[in-house]
């Protein structure tokens, strides 16, 4: 598999940017309205329709005992006859009075329950909202941090056109010529034209260790719902290879990973493994983008069902370096950045003279 790339349009990425841009302008916009509306109504239950209602079933008390204080005293008095005077206007008024304190009570009543219902529909709502919310307020300014990295790798990797044409000697018109094209933002050509990324950028091994983001730098970074790497699979004869080497004690399913924001779109990525008890088991960087700026984090358990590639690697002893490509497990390196990854058997045989 070829490292090189074939690059068509630089300005999309640059648009979608925009585009991305936008989208988190008017997200972060409807997720506040619907935040104030939630809370205005809220306050409007809770404060003005229970003061209110709380306000009517004093008044209303008030009436009543007036209320039954005049039917009792009718029932009382006597005429000179010695007769009990009708107090069917009293019996009227004092029912009356009952029924309007018992509306304003279950009115009261109805705005407590509608207040728990809405609280509870509001916990509901923000549960279902707080992946996307996350991603509003933290993946998406990270995506948008990503693209503006990529767009800047891009523009160096089409960049290199001109050095590739004048080493092609009888290619070096046509090259140029892409080069040209590749200086407008937009760049075609097959991969064979292209200089392999090894030979642009060599691995620095001592550079992706100090690489590994210091505790003091590393924030709060965003927990990712998913893993999306699109380097190479290590392959199955590659991961027989690697299970030749010592292991070491496998890291916890909810232990910590940290990686780099560059690393979900780089070709060539390294993992290095980090001593127990830090803020992190295992970091995952760009190798042509290091050191980043920006973080994002999974669980070790994600990462294994993402990518079940690197699940026994995950086992590699301290300080162990991994490298992949676009042809899946590269070379792993112990603390003095010796790759240890047995050669594949076809070239043992070859050196033994088989």
């Amino acid at each position: 598999m070829s490292t090189s790339a074939r690059v068509d349009s630089i300005d999309a990425i640059k648009d979608f940017r925009v585009y991305l841009t936008k989208f988190q302008e008017m997200a972060t916009i409807a997720l506040g309205d619907a935040d104030s509306e939630m809370q205005r109504i809220q306050s409007w239950l809770e404060g003005e329709q229970q003061t209110y209602w709380s306000g009517q079933i004093r008044k209303r008390q008030e009436i009543l005992s007036r209320a039954e204080e005049a039917y009792r005293q009718k029932k009382l008095y006597k005429d000179a006859t010695g007769s009990s005077p009708s107090a069917v206007e009293e019996q009227k008024a004092l029912m009356i009075a009952k029924k309007n304190l018992a509306d304003a009570q279950a009115k009261l009543n109805n705005v407590k329950q509608w207040n728990r219902k809405l609280q509870k529909e509001i916990v509901l709502y923000r549960g279902g909202v707080a992946a996307f919310s996350n991603a509003v307020s933290a993946g998406v300014p990270s995506a948008i941090a990503q693209l503006a990295g990529i767009v800047e790798m891009l523009e160096k990797y089409v960049g290199l056109a001109p050095a590739a044409a004048g080493e092609m000697g009888g290619e070096a018109e046509s090259v140029a010529g892409t080069g040209a094209e590749a200086a407008r933002g937009s760049m075609s050509r097959a991969p064979d034209e292209m200089p392999a990324l090894e030979e642009v950028r060599p691995i620095d091994l001592a550079a992706l260790r100090e690489a590994l983001p210091k505790d003091e730098v590393l924030g709060d970074p965003v927990l990712l719902a998913m893993v999306n790497l699109i380097c190479g699979f290590v392959t199955p004869e590659q991961r027989s290879r690697a299970a030749e080497l010592p292991m070491g004690e496998p890291p916890g399913d909810g232990e910590t990973i940290i990686l780099s924001a560059m690393s979900a779109w780089a070709e060539r990525v390294f993992l290095v493994r980090k001593a127990a008890g830090g803020n992190y088991a295992w970091f995952i960087g760009a190798v042509d983008a290091a050191p980043d700026t920006v973080y994002n984090k999974v669980t070790v358990e994600q990462l294994r069902a993402a990518r079940p590639d690197f699940a026994e690697l995950l086992k590699l002893p301290v300080d162990s370096l991994m490298v992949l490509d676009g042809n899946g497990l590269a070379g792993i390196y112990n603390s003095s950045n010796e790759n240890t990854l047995p050669p594949p058997l076809d070239e043992t045989k070859k050196a033994a003279g088989g």
